[in-house]
């Protein structure tokens, strides 16, 4: 069973030159965790997860610290002005390229298996190179039923 069948064809998506305060608009008004980034073309540029993006205002020296529970005031740090990372990064700066996405005729397994090793909540899924569609762990529980999924249609 192929995943083209239960792909989500309405979604958001950013341009490689997106600036970050439009990043931050689209996580916060979809309420997803992942968005693809595509070039005017309709290909495939890369993802940003919410993580990645949320990451970037972090110090380097958190990733070492083991646990953060003894921190009890970041002070110094929320006093922080963005407005550097606001004016250096674009989306493309972001992005994850390359291993995180889904050919349409994919099985459902192997999105299945692509979503946990990734850690991915929603992955791009493609067609001769162009964004057709997401697929979420939701879509693929539906996948598993067979629950009202509509036929790929490359002409759609």
């Amino acid at each position: 069973m192929n995943i083209g069948k239960y792909i989500k064809k309405d979604f958001l998506k950013l341009s490689p030159e997106a600036p970050l305060k439009e990043v931050a608009r689209i996580f916060f008004e979809s309420g997803e965790s992942v968005v693809p980034v595509v070039e005017d073309d309709g290909s495939l540029a890369g993802i940003i997860t919410i993580d990645d993006f949320i990451l970037i205002f972090l110090p380097e020296y958190i990733d070492m610290i083991r646990s953060v529970d003894f921190i009890h005031n970041f002070g110094a740090l929320e006093k922080t002005s963005f407005s550097v990372e606001e004016t250096l990064f674009v989306a493309e700066d972001l992005m994850r390229e390359g291993e995180t996405v889904l050919d349409v005729d994919d099985s459902i397994m192997k999105a299945a298996a692509t979503l946990h090793k990734y850690s991915l909540s929603r992955i791009p899924v493609v067609s001769d190179g162009r964004l057709v569609g997401m697929i979420s762990q939701n879509d693929i529980c539906r996948a598993i039923y067979d629950l009202e999924g509509d036929q790929w249609n490359p002409q759609q």
